[in-house]
């Protein structure tokens, strides 16, 4: 009797293919935990460089004054000290009249904060220079001429900072030796205020015009806290100017009424007419992009971006026919991994001109890598290799097709919009719309082939 064949077929799952499909998933799993255990790893380093920031904030606070507050100037009595309290024979009832009876009607204030960053480790620090410049008109009401104290402060933060170009005038005469110190109710040595001093006479029902500037430093933000006409209103016209970047912030005060952007600049209008409150502004310098904490972000989307990419790079490479070896897996993986750290190390990369070894050289600039320059630097390298292995492990017109478009996704567009949080959900739309899109043409390819 014909005994039957003992060879059974082997199942469908144990064919060659099905082996690599296997082998895929598997290495798949294994190299997705690698990337998963990098990037946390990597996160508590960039973790640890924002404290570091932290710190060197502080440290650029001490130099810098830190955010700048200018309060208004005070009009006061004439003390029994003044030489014109001396001369007229007042008393202190007449210079407490003369005083409550002159108001401040009009403010005219111009501020310009030019952005000066300064780098302090991986985090420009958001320093600023400052010209100040403001003209208050005051007006006696009185039917008889008045004498006051007008004292201007500089900012609270100054004292240990510098402050320079500082001038007073009155209707257009510049008042010398304006510079005086006031004592809090303290009257301890820190209690200190410096500031511009004028003390003089206003002609009866008629306004005098005093004018101050000043030159300084400052950190972050800058707020100025007006005086309050105690009697009415007053006119308030304020222009801030920022130059050297667009982004600011308006903190608290008043509403801001004309905004113009201009190249890398910004110009803030307040005009108030009859403000019966007191005039208070305060604007933030933006931050430039700091390396530490935006591109700490990306390494949030390591591990899952990754699974993606991996998984529609085999697809293609697969379904048409260019089968890829574990090792070549190996090798992309290792370039993925590879381009988060070095975008991130990319973006702090500093030229400092007093280094020794650049003292051969003359004019030698201090420079910094901007966050989209490593960005672009880092694609060049890292997705010029990825484009290279491809192209030749299976054909020119296949990675231009196919594998360029998703390295722009998966190592440009993914990883950059997460350093814009503003707009990073719109962006990873558009990139998901483009990722859709990429799919579409590849079932189409798919499908003309299965009919052919």
């Amino acid at each position: 009797m014909e005994q039957k064949s003992s060879v059974v077929k082997a199942p469908g799952f144990l064919k060659r293919d099905n082996y690599l499909i296997l082998k895929y998933i598997i290495f798949g799993i294994v190299f997705s935990l690698v990337i998963l255990i990098f990037s946390l790893s990597m996160s508590v380093v960039a973790k640890q460089r924002q404290a570091i920031s932290v710190n060197n904030y502080t440290r650029t606070n001490q130099i810098y004054s830190g955010p700048l507050t200018q309060n208004s100037p005070s009009i006061d009595a004439l003390s029994e000290n003044s030489a014109i309290y001396k001369d007229k024979a007042l008393s202190y009832q007449v210079a407490k009249n003369y005083a409550e009876n002159t108001s401040l009607v009009k403010t005219t204030g111009q501020v310009v904060m030019l952005a000066d960053f300064v780098k302090k480790g991986l985090v420009y620090q958001p320093t600023y220079k400052t010209e100040f410049n403001a003209a208050y008109e005051l007006k006696n009401d009185l039917a008889e001429d008045s004498a006051v104290e007008f004292f201007f402060p500089f900012p609270v933060n100054t004292q240990l900072s510098e402050i320079s170009h500082a001038k007073l005038l009155v209707n257009g005469q510049e008042i010398s030796n304006a510079k005086a110190n006031t004592t809090n109710v303290t009257g301890t040595a820190d209690a200190m205020t410096q500031g511009l001093k004028w003390e003089g006479v206003i002609p009866k029902q008629s306004t005098v015009k005093i004018e101050v500037s000043y030159n300084t430093v400052g950190l972050s933000q800058f707020s100025y806290v007006g005086i309050e006409n105690p009697k009415g209103a007053q006119d308030v016209d304020f222009t801030l100017t920022i130059k050297g970047i667009r982004s600011y912030d308006i903190e608290n005060g008043l509403s801001v009424d004309k905004r113009e952007f201009g190249d890398n600049s910004v110009v803030l209008q307040w005009n108030k007419q009859n403000l019966y409150s007191s005039p208070r502004i305060s604007v933030s310098v933006g931050d430039k992009l700091n390396p530490s904490t935006q591109v700490s972000r990306i390494y949030w989307v390591m591990a899952p971006l990754y699974i993606v990419a991996i998984s529609i790079l085999l697809f293609l490479a697969y379904r048409f026919g260019k089968k890829m070896r574990i090792f070549d897996m190996l090798i992309i993986t290792v370039l993925y991994v590879l381009y988060f750290p070095f975008v991130h190390y990319l973006s702090s990369f500093t030229i400092d001109p007093t280094i020794e070894a650049l003292s051969i050289f003359k004019n030698v600039g201090y420079f910094s890598m901007p966050l989209y320059g490593a960005f672009a630097m880092a694609w060049l390298v890292i997705g010029g290799m990825l484009f290279y292995l491809f192209a030749r492990l299976s054909s020119l017109k296949f990675a231009l097709k196919f594998i360029l478009p998703a390295l722009v996704l998966f190592l440009g567009f993914f990883p950059l919009v997460l350093t814009v949080p503003e707009y990073s959900i719109l962006l990873t739309l558009i990139g998901v719309i483009a990722l859709v899109a990429i799919i579409i043409q590849s079932r189409l390819q798919i499908h003309q082939q299965n009919t052919t």
